[in-house]
């Protein structure tokens, strides 16, 4: 029984999984402060060249956009591995920051972050024959997940390690500047 139950889970679920990291990465150590802040700074600089292709996308030709949209989508799926770092130091600890323990909910266990993963890969493998209407169709459903969930979780994890650091600086994910 349990072989079915994971074959089913496999074969639903399994385009998204070939198409994205883990979700959840487990360190056996605990991260140091210098690796939560290029954990911090490198998912940052992800998130930014996304937010910049959100922006120009229905601008580009068919050609760049594909082009743009494969090298958004491996910066988004490259931020898993900067937020596996940061959940090895406030998720999966023995006391979870609660706030950033609802980040990741949002993230991982609601699906939102591979919403985004899709619709980027959507673009990359349907961008050149997609019309106008259908690009700005697409960023806009990308959109409405990115920036009313998936970069708010982000900012609540920048802020749990600016606290950490606490280095003064706080750092916002950078939104695209057509976010409805």
């Amino acid at each position: 029984m349990q072989y079915s139950i994971t074959a089913a889970i496999f074969f639903t679920f399994g385009s998204n999984i070939a198409h994205c990291d883990p979700l959840i990465v487990r360190q056996s150590h605990p991260p140091t402060l210098q690796d939560i802040a290029n954990a911090q700074n490198q998912w940052a600089s992800d998130t930014s060249k996304v937010s910049q292709f959100l922006s120009t996308a229905e601008s580009l030709n068919s050609g760049d956009l594909v082009s743009q949209a494969a090298t958004a989508l491996a910066n988004e799926k490259d931020e898993l591995n900067h937020k596996a770092v940061l959940d090895n130091q406030f998720v999966f600890v023995s006391n979870p920051d609660e706030n950033v323990r609802q980040a990741n909910n949002v993230l991982v266990d609601q699906g939102i972050f591979m919403m985004v993963v899709n619709g980027l890969q959507a673009l990359v493998d349907n961008g050149a024959n997609m019309s106008p209407s259908d690009i700005s169709a697409a960023i806009h459903s990308i959109n409405i997940d990115r920036c009313s969930l998936v970069l708010p979780s982000i900012d609540t994890y920048f802020r749990a390690s600016g606290n950490l650091l606490n280095n003064g600086v706080t750092l916002l994910a950078n939104r695209p500047d057509n976010c409805p």
